[in-house]
């Protein structure tokens, strides 16, 4: 299977939100205005920066422009809106806002990073790289614009250049999960299969939950012909994909459409990789068949043979059934080789009464993919009554009711996805989403934590947008 290296989501999971969350003293330690009502902008901004870490960006625009009308000429709340419409994908206003911010603070180094970001959105890599080459002359030890500028260079083609960059971000951040996983995607593009394979290593020990770097090393076993690694990668990606998108089965690498090719080539790889090992299973079950018959076969011809040498008077009689038994031993022959090339139906054939608890789990899995959650629980019920301890089949379906808007219903599915597995990490933080649903923030904030402490990265990186430790 041909390799995916989508950079536009380098750029899209590069640190755009490090500097978002600052304190509300960054702003307001300027100046005062009396005409002002300080306590209004306060409010704006806390709301603003609440409805941004929640996803509803709208809100928050609404929120920051608020409090510029309150308190104008703030690089910051520019810069905030600016990531706002980022994340809406309105990338020209976005840059608008980052102008603002950098005419009115011209070393504000995370806006020129960001507006680099938005420019390679844009497609304009030249204006991105001047962004990027600003940010790093204001910040030389500034990683995220040494990696954001090697994608850029990706695009552009030159490689050597991109290399560089991703081993200037390492450097300076040795820590650097994204930076480690783009260098090893350039060594996999350059056919440096084995420094490719260190590279996305290193990044999932920095990140367990990198999704990307799973599926891009499932492909590199895949060529290696390592089909079992392949598997566990691909399988490994699909899980954590769901977890790192509360409501979406799958997201890869950060963009829909690339999202949605990427889990079409996993689904049909992993298709592929049954179909393989289905045809394997049945080669052997064939031949061990014939083997056993054979076998038998043998014995009877033995039997016969001692009878036939201990009864000369009826040798005759001992040809013609000599005979037969070699007549009956080429009609198996050939029936087994006629049988070897017809294509088997054992799969075709399995109707909904067969189905195991796995593949009514599968079945609900490929719902959920469609946006079908109604059909996904419909499944999931099936693979629990099969499998009352299925602990996996609580916790999709938890998440499918979170989807349809039911979190007393979700909760139950949780809870008892946590009665089986005291340490489900995503199970802890969907009951937190829930608890958040039902307007209970106390007993959501508890969940974020336990699932944060469990290494759960989507709610740590929650937790440290909010400034709390777990």
């Amino acid at each position: 299977m041909k390799a995916k290296t989508t950079f536009a989501a380098f750029c899209s999971i590069s640190i755009m939100f490090l500097s978002f969350l600052f304190t509300a003293d960054t702003l307001f330690a300027e100046q005062k205005n009396e005409n002002v009502t300080m306590r209004d902008a306060v409010s704006a901004l806390e709301q603003g920066r609440a409805h941004h870490n929640r996803g509803d960006y709208r809100q928050a625009i609404r929120e920051y422009s608020r409090f510029m009308k309150l308190i104008p000429g703030r690089a910051d709340a520019h810069y905030r809106r600016g990531m706002a419409y980022d994340n809406l994908g309105d990338f020209n206003l976005a840059i608008q806002d980052y102008n603002k911010a950098i005419e009115i603070n011209p070393k504000h180094v995370e806006a020129h990073n960001n507006r680099g970001v938005a420019y390679d959105n844009l497609g304009n890599l030249s204006q991105a790289i001047q962004d990027y080459d600003k940010a790093i002359k204001l910040r030389p030890g500034y990683a995220e614009a040494y990696n954001n500028r090697g994608a850029a260079y990706v695009k552009l083609g030159d490689m050597d250049k991109a290399l560089k960059d991703f081993y200037a971000a390492i450097a300076w951040n040795p820590n650097f999960a994204d930076a480690y996983y783009n260098r090893g995607t350039i060594h996999h593009k350059l056919g440096s299969f084995g420094q490719a394979i260190k590279d996305l290593d290193t990044a999932i020990e920095l990140n367990p939950a990198y999704a990307s770097a799973y599926y891009n090393r499932g492909i590199i076993h895949g060529k290696l012909g390592k089909k079992n690694k392949e598997a566990e990668d691909f399988t490994k990606a699909i899980d954590l994909g769901r977890q790192e998108k509360p409501g979406k089965p799958m997201d890869v690498l950060g963009k829909e459409g690339e999202k949605t090719r990427e889990l079409e080539e996993i689904k049909k790889r992993m298709n592929e990789l049954a179909l393989e090992n289905e045809r394997q299973r049945q080669e052997l079950t064939e031949a061990a068949r014939i083997r056993k018959q054979s076998e038998e076969l043998a014995r009877e011809n033995e039997r016969q043979r001692r009878e036939l040498t201990a009864a000369a008077r009826i040798r005759k009689q001992s040809d013609e059934l000599a005979r037969e038994n070699e007549r009956q031993r080429q009609e198996l022959t050939a029936a087994a080789e006629i049988r070897k090339q017809e294509p088997s139906s054992a799969g075709q054939n399995k109707t909904m009464m067969d189905l195991t608890a796995i593949d009514w789990f599968k079945k609900g899995y490929s719902s959920g993919i469609s946006g079908n959650n109604q059909e996904a629980i419909a499944a999931y019920d099936k693979a629990i009554e099969l499998n009352p301890n299925f602990a996996e089949a609580y916790y999709v379906r938890g998440i499918a009711y979170n989807n349809l808007g039911d979190p007393n219903r979700a909760l139950q599915d949780l809870n008892k996805t946590i009665e089986f597995n005291k340490e489900f990490a995503g199970a802890y933080y969907m009951r937190g989403l829930a608890y958040n649903n039902l307007g209970n923030p106390d007993q959501a904030m508890v969940n974020y934590k336990t699932a944060a402490g469990f290494g759960f990265k989507t709610a740590q990186d929650y937790l440290k947008g909010q400034g709390i430790s777990w």
